[in-house]
């Protein structure tokens, strides 16, 4: 009996045996011919549909496509993948499949393999809170290749290709600072809304799919123009326009190979956005290169991981708060960031600083204990051994040991030097305050502060327009002290 034979039996005999698994004892040895033929017979049963079914597309397709037994394999490892959205194997998703397991496609296809360990997690994340099917995640590899930065012939921007129109139906903003489109956290939230409303009209996941490219609008007269009721995708494709005839086919071949990258030599390519990151909400203004600087990163990592905003500032407030992502690492603290983040002059972050600055150590004396110092430092006892090389058997008493997790030295100073830095720049800048009165315009309460201009004097108050507000403060600057 060959291998093949040998692996097929002993699984016939795991599930025929199951029920009396305490009663029989099996050799597999005993087994007849009878037995192995039925096994065999069984997958080449399994075989023969889905030949069957390959040749009724094949007819469809008018006879110019040849299907091979990898192909009877590629359409039965699709019908495993399929889980809430349908998915068929046909000639236009081998067509784009030959195209993506090619040799000139390696490439590319190992960069979204690399791109998808970030990008994934985070669709995955929101569509299981939204109750979207998961699989639906693979339409923004063939909406946008997983760049953000992608822009479309018709304007469409982001992630999930938003065109302006629609972007504003589902509360994305865009402005000369920020384009939300880009963001990957609210464009997926944003993407998962259309596909629920989509689904709820067409009671169809793959027209739903459908839809995203061409719209509802366009659906909807496919609909009426094929006279047919509740068609399904592929019985109303020849009425949908080209592209989105194309559209699911290669969504279908994308999901393929993507969750079969290994069976075609494809490996993950590695990029920055592999490293652990944090997701912060922003109530104040950060410039992004500073910083970069404070938190000793690359500028185009911070603006890889944030690349909804355009000019490298954040602009929030309290009112309008903006997500920030940061690169993190053990060597960080809460404290660290929050120092980064705010100006010195503010008590909190002196307060946040001098624990960065602060003895981070402990004497230990008579009585003392990893259990009651760990208490006292509200840490875990293998976190005290880890961080200074202790066993359960080491004698800690007289021995200075340290408390907390060691910072990374070079992090620490330059997130110091930065608010310092700031914070000097601060005392530098003298400002008065001026209220507005009736009549006032920018560029008049400019010329009567030495010193200030109507730029300066919107960036340091956050106005957008030229519109002012009767008794409205505004900080003036008008020089260094």
């Amino acid at each position: 009996m060959n291998k093949k034979i040998s692996f097929l039996v002993t699984i016939g005999l795991g599930v025929c045996g199951f029920g009396h698994a305490q009663e029989i004892t099996v050799d597999p040895s005993q087994f007849t011919e009878t037995f192995q033929t039925s096994v065999l017979d069984q997958i080449t049963q399994d075989k023969e549909r889905t030949h069957l079914m390959l040749d009724s597309v094949k007819q469809v397709a008018g006879n110019g496509v040849q299907f091979t037994d990898e192909d009877v394999n590629i359409a039965q490892r699709i019908q495993r993948l399929q889980k809430t959205i349908p998915l068929e194997y046909n000639a236009r998703v081998k067509a784009y499949l030959d195209k993506y397991i090619s040799r000139n496609y390696k490439p590319y296809m190992e960069k979204l393999l690399g791109l998808s360990s970030y990008y994934f997690p985070i669709y995955d994340q929101i569509f299981q809170e939204q109750g979207i099917p998961l699989e639906a995640r693979y339409l923004s590899v063939v909406e946008s290749s997983l760049d953000p930065h992608t822009v479309s012939t018709s304007g469409a921007v982001g992630p999930w290709q938003f065109i302006y129109g629609t972007a504003k139906v589902y509360n994305l903003n865009m402005d000369s600072y920020y384009d939300e489109r880009k963001d990957v956290y609210s464009s997926t939230y944003a993407v998962a809304s259309y596909l629920k409303e989509a689904y709820d009209e067409f009671n169809d996941w793959v027209l739903a799919l459908a839809s995203y490219n061409c719209g509802r609008g366009c659906v909807r007269r496919a609909i009426v123009r094929s006279g047919l009721r509740n068609p399904s995708y592929w019985e109303l494709s020849p009425f949908l326009p080209k592209e989105t005839q194309n559209y699911i086919p290669k969504y279908i071949a994308m999901t393929y190979v993507l969750n079969h990258a290994e069976l075609y030599g494809l490996n993950p390519k590695e990029h920055e956005l592999q490293a652990g990151n944090k997701v912060l909400m922003l109530d104040k203004s950060v410039n992004l290169a500073s910083l970069a600087n404070a938190l000793t990163c690359s500028s185009d990592l911070i603006k890889q991981l944030n690349p909804a905003y355009k000019k490298g500032v954040v602009q929030a407030t309290p009112e309008k708060p903006r997500r920030l992502v940061i690169p993190y690492n053990e060597s960080m603290s809460d404290s660290l960031i929050y120092a980064a983040l705010n100006n010195q002059a503010n008590p909190a972050v002196q307060q946040a600083i001098a624990v960065l600055e602060d003895e981070r150590e402990h004497r230990v004396v008579r009585g003392e204990t990893l259990q009651s110092i760990a208490k006292k430092y509200n840490v875990s006892v293998q976190n005290l051994m880890a961080w200074n090389n202790l066993t359960s058997r080491s004698a800690i008493v007289g021995r200075t040991i340290a408390v907390a997790k060691p910072l990374d030295e070079k992090l620490t100073k330059n997130v110091i030097a930065a608010n310092r830095a700031k914070a000097e720049k601060t005392e530098r800048a003298s400002y008065v305050s001026y209220t507005v009165k009736r009549g006032d315009t920018l560029s008049g309460i400019a010329d009567k502060h030495r010193g200030a201009t109507v730029t300066k004097i919107k960036a340091d108050n956050n106005i957008r327009g030229s519109h002012l507000k009767i008794g409205q403060k505004l900080k003036i600057y008008k020089g260094k002290s």
